[in-house]
């Protein structure tokens, strides 16, 4: 990565020494998922605009096939659960990129396309890692290479693996320092060379003539995730923010962060409870928390642990359910919630907090929250259930989620113990997943959405499934385990009845998983397209998908109502591009509209993970499972963020604005692609993808009643098949 970032120490960087690659030979390196991926980022200038990736997949995968040729073995760690003040300092981040793409939007607006990519690029911050997290996870599985995730931090985990040797080498952020790391800490590999760089911890508390305590002070005071750099180091006057310039300071202070801020105090007045959290942040270190050789959860120091640990450290969880994380069963959004008492919404990539979006984070979306917390807490310690949970937001607009609506888990749940022979026995063709990140899954296939709503189409299967044992049968293999979850979770959301069969929305959602199947099996290469068509569901429910123009959109002119429905259904959906950065135009209402589906996906998720999580706490699975079963489970499952971006929803925005033009000559589909979308690699394919996608969803609104405006979905139907 070449240059300083934003939180580039100079100091380190000079004492940077250059190796041998050889060290890594026939050895197992602990990596930093979060550090690896960022790597991959400049190659994506139009991230922060498009929404997420489109060249990422390739580029993990070539640089996978590096650590393999030179026969060394990379395990990576994910992050897990944020610790205290960790969401804070990433609302802060993502408010200041926020400000830098606002200004990159300003510049393409006036046709400043080189000075608008650049300003865009140098604001990636705002893009979170943690949504490759799924993809980068399944190219592991499919790789046959193992992680991790950490319960809380994945630098305190690697310390852990570095200070027991479980490792040969660590590869990570400059944070790594603040933990006991016994090795080396790998900051660059350079194939070609065949040369690394790194930096000691003790070279660099040698270098500086520090202990460790101070040493970790310094650090600290520097900024890291989870603490905000300390404020006089980042005053405009301020030369670079170094550990060897905070040395100097504290020194000057008498080796006391308490008198150093006594020092600034005029610099402290715009963050007064800076020395609180940094009390925190440094309890955070000193107890960072880890998983042990055994599988256990440990704290360091755990002796000298304060009366009120929960403090920094949190509320503590069962450790199945942490168990669970670790796997990469489960995402860490739902424990989170449970550990702080607190729910974050972070900022979005566009920025824009309007009116819809406030109203879908703080109200609408509050039901299946609690549905969510109600699956889970009710199993644990009695304590956790006098918690409220508080949703705070990056708009500075709070609510909260009152204990007393997540206290009894919805009793839909447990009517679907359901055994496997008698799917097995109705469906024959029912198959175990085999979810593969570029090929789309047949209706046969365990959680394809299309077997679990079609099957409910069968009226002797709907009363089979009604047949509750004495014996509370458990779902044992993993395809069995998916299906279950999935007609849990469309109970929960009222596409089946009590008694098991489809609600109108379930038919509604039937009939139009019926009508895409001939797409499916047109394009195999395709994958999503049923639960593309769920989540179109569940946005049109939200009163998300629809025709009516935000403030925003108003302001722009941007309100023909076929045009706009249209394309907000097209961001379901993907556009093919060769694996390099995005070339094409760009949209920031789109962009916005991505933010609105993304909140849907990810609370859907949460509902998923929540029932995941319920049926092995409530012994209704099989607990003791490999751990590929626990990953294959997982993705197989709907609703992960499966690197999606806004790109294709531009695409036919801009495809139907050109062919709506009578005076553009170049109509056809062919000119408009070449022009555009030079780069896309199906496009045409693709458009059509979405014009059936879009048809089959407007034949399953038909067979509503009053539930939905069908009159708005026929002309847009109208509209574009009249057009595409």
């Amino acid at each position: 990565m070449s240059g300083l970032t934003k939180n580039e120490d100079v100091f380190i960087s000079q004492s940077l020494v250059t190796t041998d690659l050889s060290q890594l030979k026939e050895n197992t390196t602990a990596v930093d998922a979060n550090y690896f991926l960022a790597r991959f980022l400049e190659t994506e200038p139009l991230l922060t605009a498009l929404g997420g990736p489109v060249a990422v997949d390739k580029n993990i995968n070539e640089e996978l096939d590096r650590w393999q040729a030179n026969d060394t073995t990379p395990l990576f760690v994910f992050d897990g659960c944020p610790v205290k003040g960790e969401d804070d300092v990433t609302i802060s981040v993502g408010r200041e990129a926020n400000a830098g793409t606002d200004d990159a939007w300003a510049r393409y607006a006036r046709g400043e396309a080189i000075e608008a990519v650049r300003t865009f690029g140098q604001n990636q911050r705002a893009y979170r890692l943690q949504s490759l997290h799924p993809l980068f996870q399944a190219i592991l599985r499919k790789r046959g290479l193992h992680f991790m995730v950490a319960p809380f931090k994945a630098v305190a985990q690697i310390a852990y693996l570095s200070k027991a040797e479980l490792v040969g080498t660590i590869m990570g952020p400059r944070e790594l320092l603040l933990y006991p790391i016994t090795d080396p800490l790998i900051q660059e590999i350079n194939w070609e060379t065949k040369q690394l760089q790194c930096v000691s911890r003790g070279a660099l508390m040698a270098s500086l003539g520090v202990d460790e305590s101070l040493f970790v002070d310094a650090l600290l005071l520097t900024g890291s995730s989870f603490l905000p750099p300390f404020p006089a180091k980042v005053q405009p006057q301020q030369g670079p923010n170094s550990v060897r310039d905070v040395v100097n300071m504290l020194r000057t202070n008498g080796k006391h962060v308490k008198q150093l801020c006594s020092g600034f105090n005029d610099m402290l007045r715009d963050q007064p409870d800076w020395f609180d959290r940094y009390c925190r942040a440094r309890m955070i270190v000193k107890h960072f928390i880890y998983i042990d050789e055994s599988g256990s959860l440990e704290i360091s120091n755990f002796d000298s642990l304060t009366a009120g640990s929960h403090e920094y450290v949190g509320i503590r969880l069962p450790e199945e359910l942490l168990h669970y994380l670790n796997t990469g069963l489960i995402r860490p959004d739902l424990l989170s919630w449970l550990i702080h008492s607190r729910m974050t919404v972070l900022p979005t990539l566009d920025g824009i907090a309007s009116d819809e979006y406030k109203d879908l984070v703080l109200k609408k979306l509050v039901p299946l929250r609690e549905l969510a917390l109600g699956l889970v807490v009710p199993r644990l310690a009695r304590g956790m259930h006098h918690y409220d949970i508080e949703v705070t937001t990056w708009f500075d607009q709070k609510t909260s989620i009152q204990k007393s609506s997540f206290q009894t888990p919805s009793p839909k749940v447990a009517t679907w113990d359901i055994e496997e022979k008698v799917v097995a026995q109705s469906f024959p063709s029912w198959g175990p997943i085999t979810p593969h990140l570029d090929t789309a899954t047949t209706k046969e296939q365990a959680g394809s959405l299309a077997f679990e709503v079609l099957a409910l189409q069968k009226a002797d299967f709907v009363k089979a499934t009604l047949g509750n044992s004495a014996s509370k049968p458990k779902a044992q293999s993993s395809h069995h385990l998916v299906s279950s979850i999935i007609w849990r979770f469309l109970h929960l959301r009222d596409y089946i009845n009590d008694s098991h069969e489809l609600t109108p929305w379930g038919k509604a959602l039937a009939t139009a998983m019926t009508e895409v199947e001939r797409t499916v099996k047109k394009n195999p290469k395709v994958p999503g397209l049923y639960e593309a068509l769920l989540l179109a569901f569940e946005l049109i429910r939200l009163d998300q998908l629809n025709a009516k123009p935000r403030k925003d959109e108003v302001a722009s002119g941007e309100t023909e109502p076929n045009l706009l429905l249209v394309s907000r259904c097209a961001v379901l959906l993907k556009l093919r591009h060769e694996s390099i950065g995005y070339t094409g135009p760009l949209r920031k209402d789109t962009l916005a509209y991505l933010s609105q589906v993304s909140v849907v996906r990810e609370a859907n998720r949460d509902l998923v993970d929540a029932i995941v999580a319920h049926m092995f706490l409530y012994n209704k699975t099989k607990r003791d499972r490999e751990v590929d079963d626990f990953v294959n489970i997982s993705n197989s499952l709907p609703f992960l963020n499966r690197h999606h971006n806004a790109a294709m929803g531009v695409a036919i925005k801009t495809y139907l604005d050109q062919k709506s033009n009578e005076d553009n000559e170049h109509r056809d589909i062919e000119s408009i692609s070449q022009l555009f979308f030079p780069k896309a690699t199906h496009f045409k394919e693709d458009v059509e993808i979405f014009r059936e996608f879009f048809d089959a969803l407007v034949k399953g609104l038909k067979t509503l009643g009053d539930e939905v405006n069908k009159d708005v979905w026929i002309k847009a139907n109208e509209y574009l098949q009249a057009l595409a």
